[in-house]
């Protein structure tokens, strides 16, 4: 899976190194036209991956249509695993290397201009305060999760710490599995009380439980308003839409729910209420003829997009008989069985996407920025990245290419 690191990582960096000596989730809602003159500001993340860990590359450009080859040359460089947000019209990078924050100020003329920081070194965190994790309310108040179910709140434009709260009602065990946080992968921010999901597995993620645990918090306390029971495995956010629902989805694809041990994918939706619409919420196989998902994201005006599996193309897996764990590397891996789908919400429709031309896997991700969609699809082992542009009729054209693996793009301003 994207995130893991294994053998793919030499062969990264073999590539990656390479091709550089040659050279020489979130959506924001506005109405600018995407041309990126004026005061627009955007910011890549490519992630380039070496035998021990990677190197994190962020790009910054006025326009979203810079040109189809991505220079890293012209990006700065963040070591280990560092991630950033947009906040106030800065840029702020958590460190890969440990628990801290820096602010940056990024001019007309794409210059850094270094910030303040904030350090979580006094706090239980393992390694850094990654981005990933956390929820932003507002420009001044973000959480970072700890412990699976505590949070810390604190001040994005001040970089100050106000509170550390332990409160929470979420079971710690469903059974024999232990709970776990969702994460933000998309970077939603939000205008009501914050979600985090949290969902129930062994110490391998090799077993799931059948329901996850969706909690809000008030948005002036911070304390842990309600929780609610979803009939879904492993749900993580997935996106927000244009009338107020909340979108969740899994992230890790559950190959043993192919073979009927184990609970199906399903994907939820919360009404603008925060209560669960039951009438909605599916397992999308009646759109794709049976075939199981992940990674599900609303996109805009009625419109999806996940990554769905296509056992009939893949070779040395017996589907008829039992699960088998050395099928995950195959199942796992690149290659033609897994395709992008397109669902029309509104329509109960689903097809896949044409105009992909490399292998995905099942961890592609998205950006919708200024009202575009584009789909970042890592390929050679993830070494590179093609990035298409979605357009309204259902297809995917070619937008750029760049060494590494696109993890996000964002509107800073």
């Amino acid at each position: 899976m994207r995130d893991s690191l294994s053998s793919r990582l030499v062969l990264c960096a073999t590539a990656a190194a390479l091709a550089l000596s040659g050279c020489g989730g979130d959506d924001n809602k506005d109405s600018s036209d995407g041309k990126g003159g004026g005061d627009s500001l955007y910011a890549m993340m490519v992630q380039v991956y070496d035998a021990d860990d990677r190197t994190v590359y962020v790009h910054l450009s006025k326009t979203l249509d810079f040109g189809k080859t991505l220079d890293l040359k012209k990006a700065r460089e963040f070591p280990g695993v560092a991630n950033f947000a947009p906040v106030g019209g800065r840029i702020l990078i958590s460190s890969g290397i440990e628990p801290s924050i820096t602010a940056y100020e990024i001019s007309d003329d794409l210059k850094w201009k270094e910030g303040e920081s904030i350090s979580f070194a006094n706090y239980p965190f393992e390694a850094n305060a990654n981005f990933y994790h956390q929820y932003i309310l507002n420009d001044e108040t973000a959480y970072l999760p700890w412990d699976v179910t505590k949070r810390l709140v604190w001040n994005p434009t001040s970089m100050t710490i106000e509170a550390m709260l332990e409160d929470s009602k979420v079971p710690l065990m469903y059974e024999k599995l232990q709970v776990r946080a969702g994460g933000n992968r998309n970077a939603i921010k939000f205008d009501g009380p914050v979600q985090q999901a949290f969902f129930y597995t062994d110490d391998d993620y090799f077993e799931t439980g059948p329901n996850s645990v969706i909690a809000f918090y008030d948005q002036k306390t911070h304390k842990e308003k309600n929780t609610i029971t979803v009939p879904c495995p492993s749900l993580s956010m997935a996106s927000q839409d244009e009338d107020g629902y909340t979108y969740y989805g899994t992230w890790g694809f559950s190959l043993p729910a192919v073979f009927n041990e184990g609970p199906k994918p399903c994907i939820a939706r919360l009404k603008p209420d925060l209560t669960l619409d039951k009438a909605w919420t599916t397992d999308l196989r009646d759109l794709t003829d049976g075939r199981h998902h992940n990674n599900f994201r609303y996109i805009g005006k009625g419109r999806a997009i996940a990554n769905v599996l296509h056992t009939e193309l893949v070779k040395g897996v017996d589907w008829d008989g039992k699960y088998d764990p050395d099928y995950e590397d195959i199942v796992g891996a690149s290659g033609p069985h897994w395709k992008l789908w397109l669902f029309d919400l509104e329509k109960q429709k689903a097809q896949p996407i044409d105009g992909i031309d490399v292998d995905l896997s099942s961890g592609a991700q998205f950006a919708v920025l200024d009202g575009r969609t584009f789909i970042f699809a890592p390929y050679e082992d993830w070494a590179r990245t093609k990035i298409y542009e979605l357009g309204d009729d259902g297809k995917a054209k070619v937008h750029s290419d760049t060494i590494g693996d696109v993890f996000k793009w964002v509107k800073i301003r």
